[in-house]
């Protein structure tokens, strides 16, 4: 069973719904600002105008929590994927930063800067184009070797990692500290989409083409020996300087490092020593004008979500993860401020909106599905008792970054104009990037919100990404991170009724601490440490095969199947996070769960209405197409049913006869945690 290991960069951006990252859902935020689609429905919870009553929930409960939604918001090629949730958690942060930056009295200079950057990238100038053109200009300048790796540490220095990416990452093996570590550098290259860049930038058809078709060709060869961070197996290579000369001696490596402030006596660790042999291979093989044309796609790549246009034209239609906002001014401002003031906003929110009362009944919430978790491993007799002891401890140990920090990484000060946007950005990247470098030599806590996490609005470290919904578990520090922005609506409501707050933020939270079990190769401190043997492996493997073949099983269109094996970790972890925070809410209700009350519906039945109306998501058939071949997750519609097809509580809660669509019968049921 293939099984992907996912570290600081496991983001429920995905794991909530594979669109709720996806520009396209920005389309209806004023409509639901507009109260057509409440946070919180008034009486039970449940949003009636979303239900499709005539579709049995015992038959097809996504369809009949949901077909409402769906029918009323119909995806189309302009807006192929709109979430329901995301719709709503959209609006209500518009409204949110727009009553931050409204302040005109506001005394606190951080928010002013806030303000002077937001309204810098509203406004929009001739110069941020000019500022584009140079840096152009200063990469075509490059007509020999020596200035090719000029531009390449040019380019460096404002975060753009052309060839490689190199910075401070934890040092797995010592949690107590940063190592430097040689990466490779933005991969990605699609030929239609580099061509249009390059003809917006300037460039006549022909040479487009000819350095578009180059750009893909190095791509490709630099793309073969590509190690992934978190494969200890293949990503630990301690490496002098000396020993990098030898790898890649085309590669200006002194003149790099000394930038980076890496002295020529520090060890660093290379991911791929191959990748280095195949960048050196190209740096020695290609003309500078085809290197320039590779280095010209990063920049234009790298900072596709601020490029003023036309350059931002050649980003509007990639896939959902890639794309650049072009529509939508309010959503555009608003990750660009994300991605280069991330801890100043994630602070304004956390202090201004969110609050200490809505950490604090998370942090509580959190807490006793973990303890639920914790307590559920023992009966997990598939594992040995060795391994089940192992991890039980683990999870037992797991630090809970719950909405905020108390403490906050350090901010820039540098200048800021309301007249230039792209300078201000460029100059907010400058700073992170000497903080990556720096953070080489520096130590590490396990308290800290500083590690690297890669959400869709783009990669930082986690305490600048609060605002966007997220949770994932950090593996180098055995920790489980949810945002700030999930501790709000319509995904966490602090004085709503329990059984709400752990369907939608209880269950994704739920679905995190399974990854955690799941990174069983590493300790309850973060260092690499095995904790199970080959047989607990292979126990998993067969206990998850029902798994496998339910998602196979599965056509969301016809003739379209889903890939079991590939999202297997995935929809493992919906299985048990849906599960186990239902149980966690019987252990705080009691009996009370299934008595019905003056709205007519008992708790059960509004945990599970709540669970899938936070997935309700319109989608076209042509982008459900492409998330099944391209994403780790299934569709909204398998991750409602297949998990809650397999729960008993479900079945009782409806009165389901056997039989039923909703109902598999207890020898097929699948669960793993």
């Amino acid at each position: 069973m293939r099984r992907t290991v996912s570290i600081a960069t496991a983001s429920v951006a995905a794991l909530v719904v594979a669109a709720m990252c996806w520009s396209s859902v920005r389309a209806l935020a004023r409509e639901a600002a507009a109260g057509s689609e409440s946070l919180l429905p008034a009486g039970d919870g449940i949003d009636r105008a979303a239900l499709d009553p005539g579709t049995d929930p015992c038959t097809d409960f996504y369809r009949h929590a949901c077909g409402g939604f769906i029918a009323r918001h119909p995806a189309s090629a302009a807006n192929p994927v709109i979430s329901l949730a995301q719709t709503q958690f959209d609006a209500d942060l518009q409204r949110s930063l727009e009553r931050l930056l409204a302040d005109p009295a506001a005394n606190d200079p951080e928010l002013r800067r806030l303000q002077t950057f937001y309204t810098s990238c509203r406004s929009g100038t001739l110069h941020d184009r000019q500022l584009v053109r140079s840096w152009l200009a200063r990469i075509e300048m490059a007509k020999d070797r020596d200035g090719i790796q000029r531009a390449v540490r040019a380019l460096a220095s404002i975060g753009v990692d052309a060839f490689v990416d190199y910075g401070g990452r934890p040092d797995r093996t010592d949690p107590t500290r940063y190592r430097g570590e040689i990466h490779s550098g933005a991969l990605w290259a699609d030929e239609a989409a580099v061509r249009k860049a390059f003809e917006l930038a300037g460039q006549d058809k022909d040479s487009a083409a000819r350095d578009a078709a180059a750009v893909v060709s190095i791509t490709s060869a630099l793309r073969k020996h590509r190690v992934e961070r978190w494969d200890a197996a293949k990503a630990e290579n301690p490496r002098s300087l000396r020993q990098l000369q030898s790898l890649a001696p085309a590669f200006d490596w002194k003149a790099y490092l000394a930038q980076a402030g890496a002295g020529s006596g520090r060890v660093i660790n290379v991911t791929s020593p191959e990748f280095l042999r195949d960048l050196d291979r190209e740096l020695r093989s290609r003309t500078p004008a085809e290197l320039r044309a590779y280095l010209r796609w990063t920049f234009l790549f790298s900072l596709r979500g601020e490029l003023p246009a036309p350059y931002n034209q050649a980003f509007g239609d990639l896939s959902p993860s890639l794309r650049t906002e072009l529509h939508d001014i309010d959503a555009h401002c608003r990750d660009a401020t994300v991605r280069a003031m991330g801890v100043e906003f994630s602070r304004q929110y956390a202090k201004r909106i969110l609050g200490m009362p809505a950490r604090d009944a998370a942090r509580r919430l959190s807490q006793t599905i973990k303890e639920e978790i914790v307590g559920s491993i023992e009966a997990n007799d598939w594992l040995t008792p060795e391994a089940r002891k192992a991890t039980a401890d683990k999870l037992r140990r797991t630090d809970l970054k719950i909405g905020f920090p108390d403490i906050w990484p350090a901010v820039g000060h540098y200048p800021l104009r309301r007249d230039r946007f792209l300078e201000n950005v460029i100059a907010a990247r400058r700073f992170e990037q000497k903080r990556e470098w720096t953070r080489a030599a520096q130590p590490r806590s396990r308290s800290d919100w500083e590690m690297k996490v890669d959400p869709w609005v783009g990669e930082g470290m986690a305490a600048a990404r609060l605002v966007v919904p997220n949770g994932f578990p950090d593996a180098f520090t055995n920790s489980l991170i949810m945002t700030a922005a999930f501790l709000s609506a319509p995904r966490f409501v602090g004085n709503a009724p329990p059984e709400l707050n752990y369907a939608t933020y209880g269950s994704v939270f739920a679905h995190e601490f399974v990854h955690v079990a799941q990174l069983h190769m590493f300790g309850p401190t973060g260092l690499d440490e095995e904790l199970w043997t080959p047989a607990d492996e292979k126990a998993a493997d067969a206990r998850g095969q029902c798994v496998v073949q339910q998602a196979d099983d599965y056509q969301p269109l016809p003739g379209l199947s889903l890939p079991g094996k590939d999202q297997f970790d995935e929809n493992v972890a919906d299985y048990g996070g849906v599960r186990l925070a239902y149980r966690a809410l019987k252990r705080t209700l009691g009996d009370a769960i299934d008595k019905r009350d003056a709205t007519g519906t008992s708790p059960a039945q509004r945990f599970f209405y709540r669970y899938a109306q936070y997935r309700c998501t319109s989608q076209t058939d042509a982008s459900l197409r492409q998330s099944v071949e391209h994403d780790g997750h299934a569709p909204p519609a398998f991750r409602v049913n297949a998990p809650l097809s397999n729960m008993p509580e479900f079945r009782r809660a409806f009165s389901c006869p056997a039989g039923a669509a909703m109902v598999r019968p207890a020898a097929k049921q699948c669960r793993v945690w």
